[in-house]
């Protein structure tokens, strides 16, 4: 009984800990279409505020070899219902850091992406690929990176929950005593 109640312990620091957010996404979409309109929203099935976003372009390739950039401000931004959106950055990496937005809630700005190389560069989707959009939020840190939905011309990032390295931590300590607890069990 007390190897049962050891391995229970084991277990439960292994898959416990990995479940330490609720299952959520973010959808991040880029409509190539409707000149590079990205809207962001986001659910769940309990509500959490995003406090910040970030984009970070610098891993992509654009035509010319270079990567996207914006080039300026945005233009055209629709702050979340009964918030502010409030822009920051430069170049490759910039966000917004918001007031009062809610995961049911929806925010939009529109973006004239421009190539690190040429100021008048046409990007399309494709240009996006390899882009990693960062959610900060009170239900944790949020991640995904820009692919093609279906044929493109549109791209999508799906943020997903990113594990603390606490909850990294446990887990590989969980499995480390169930390794402890299966070469004890052959001695």
């Amino acid at each position: 009984m007390k190897q049962l109640s050891k391995f229970a312990v084991a277990l439960s620091l292994a898959f416990g800990c990995s479940q330490a957010f609720a299952a959520a996404s973010i959808f991040v979409t880029e409509p190539g279409g409707d000149g590079f309109n990205i809207e962001t929203g986001g659910f769940n099935g309990s509500s959490y505020e995003i406090t910040k976003i970030v984009f970070d372009f610098s891993n992509t390739i654009t035509a010319d070899g270079s990567s996207l950039i914006i080039d300026g401000t945005p233009t055209s931004v629709t702050n979340p219902s009964g918030g502010t959106a409030t822009f920051f950055g430069s170049g490759s990496v910039f966000g917004f850091d918001f007031t009062s937005f809610n995961t049911f809630e929806t925010f939009s700005f529109k973006w004239d992406p421009d190539s690190a190389l040429n100021g008048s560069y046409g990007a399309t989707g494709v240009d996006f690929i390899g882009g990693i959009v960062t959610a900060y939020t009170t239900n944790g840190l949020y991640s995904g990176s820009f692919q093609l939905v279906g044929g493109g011309p549109d791209v999508a990032a799906a943020l997903t929950p990113v594990p603390e390295p606490v909850t990294s931590a446990s887990f590989l300590a969980g499995l480390g005593l169930l390794g402890l607890i299966a070469a004890r069990r052959r001695s």
